[in-house]
Parts: C-alpha cells; sequence; structure tokens
C-alpha cells in the first residue's frame, strides 16, 4: 500500500512550473527601453528621445550605412544629479558613430540638452 504522504505533490509541480514560465517570459518580454527607464527614472525621456533620433538623422546614416547595432552608456546617475553626459553608439556597415551629449537639469525640473558632438570612426 503506498503512503498518502508524497512529500511534493503534482499540483506543486504544475505550480512551479506556471511560476517559472511566467518569470520567463516577463524576461522575455522586457525590451531596452524599459531597463533605461529603470535606471535613470525621470531622466529617461530625454535619453530614449535621443537614442530614436539617432536612427532616423540622414546625416548619420549617410556616413554609417544601415545601423547595424546600438549601445547606450549614461555613466552613474544619481539621485540628486543636476547634469548628466551619456553615449550612444551606433555601429553601421561602414562607420561607426558616437554620439556624445550633455544634459542639465533647469529648475523647472525639464531636462535640457547643452552639448552634442558626433564622432565618426571606420
Amino acid at each position: 500500500m503506498q503512503s498518502k504522504d508524497r512529500g511534493f505533490q503534482n499540483w506543486g509541480y504544475v505550480a512551479l512550473g506556471a511560476a517559472a514560465f511566467a518569470l520567463f517570459y516577463f524576461i522575455k518580454s522586457l525590451k531596452g527601453e524599459d531597463f533605461i527607464k529603470l535606471a535613470l527614472g525621470k531622466k529617461s525621456d530625454i535619453v530614449l528621445s535621443a537614442m530614436g533620433a539617432g536612427n532616423a538623422s540622414p546625416r548619420i546614416l549617410s556616413r554609417t550605412g544601415k545601423i547595424v547595432s546600438k549601445k547606450f552608456d549614461a555613466g552613474k546617475p544619481g539621485p540628486k544629479q543636476d547634469s548628466l553626459t551619456f553615449r550612444i553608439i551606433l555601429k553601421g556597415e561602414k562607420a561607426t558613430a558616437t554620439i556624445r551629449t550633455r544634459v542639465i537639469k533647469q529648475p523647472s525640473g525639464e531636462w535640457k540638452m547643452v552639448k552634442s558632438d558626433t564622432v565618426y570612426s571606420n
């Protein structure tokens, strides 16, 4: 005769599998923009707009060709920081474009781009 106490019942395995699938689906559905929003908080709007504008610029596309990869670096933002320098690296078929941008926080709370520089390399 089998024992009634079988340890971890079949329903336990089903529940564990469902939880693992839900976690996998959540992680897979996250995008790069979501990570930027989590890391930068309120600063993320200007960063995301700059990243989106890099691919649409005909001036950049004429030198780099089709963009094959993007890389983003924002330094180390702090909670009371009033300025931020970030880099966007767009790797294309012909060349690589590095966009360095400095933004400052206005007294009104809005972020304003102060300086931007684009460097091309092969």
